[in-house]
């Protein structure tokens, strides 16, 4: 059976300039290291430092963010499918996270340093540029699904969802899809039944 590398996906994903740069592949490979999560388990807890980033090689992430009063917020999913690069504000601020990012399945990433991406990016201009528009893209998603989530009705939300992020109706489970949207896991449940029953 063939044996594929944690950094094949991460390397794929990559101008194909930087992949077949030998010296830099090298650098990677050293400075990153592959991380196995289990379905539950935290890659952040709130107060703690970011200093991590992450590529998705396999699985699902959501960031959470708990009140004073325990209510919990989802704000955001990162998957393998979409999005797969993985990181909390507290990367870029340099301040303890008031989030969480937990996994919602079983994962495999591939883990790496601020230090080292730094250390990366000022060495090979072409990383700095893919990973600052990987970041940007993110940045934009956040930003554009929170102005639809505001914009929306509830099953017009869930409707933009269906059609432009399915794999978050499929895969992700009700309760922190109705977090996310601010509504009963109920409610969420009597929209997306009506929903997918509309499309099939």
């Amino acid at each position: 059976m063939e044996i594929h590398s944690p950094f094949d996906q991460l390397l794929n994903d990559m101008p194909r300039t930087l992949a077949a740069d030998e010296a830099f592949v090298r650098e990677l490979k050293t400075y990153a290291y592959p991380v196995s999560v289990k379905k539950g388990e935290l890659l952040l807890r709130p107060g703690e430092l970011c200093q991590n980033a992450y590529f998705i090689n396999k699985g699902l992430f959501i960031n959470i963010f708990t009140t004073e009063q325990g209510k919990e917020c989802v704000t955001g999913f990162a998957s393998d499918s979409q999005y797969p690069f993985l990181s909390e504000i507290s990367y870029f601020t340099g301040t303890p996270s008031n989030f969480e990012i937990k996994a919602i399945e079983d994962g495999e990433l591939l883990c790496i340093s601020r230090v080292h991406i730094e250390s990366l990016s000022a060495r090979y201009p072409l990383f700095a540029s893919y990973y600052q528009q990987a970041m940007l893209v993110i940045i934009a998603k956040l930003y554009m699904m929170f102005a639809y989530l505001q914009s929306y009705t509830a099953e017009e939300f869930i409707k933009f969802l269906y059609a432009h992020y399915k794999w978050i109706i499929q895969r992700v489970p009700d309760k922190y899809i109705a977090l996310y949207m601010g509504i009963s896991t109920s409610w969420y449940c009597k929209l997306k039944r009506k929903i997918i029953r509309n499309h099939t």
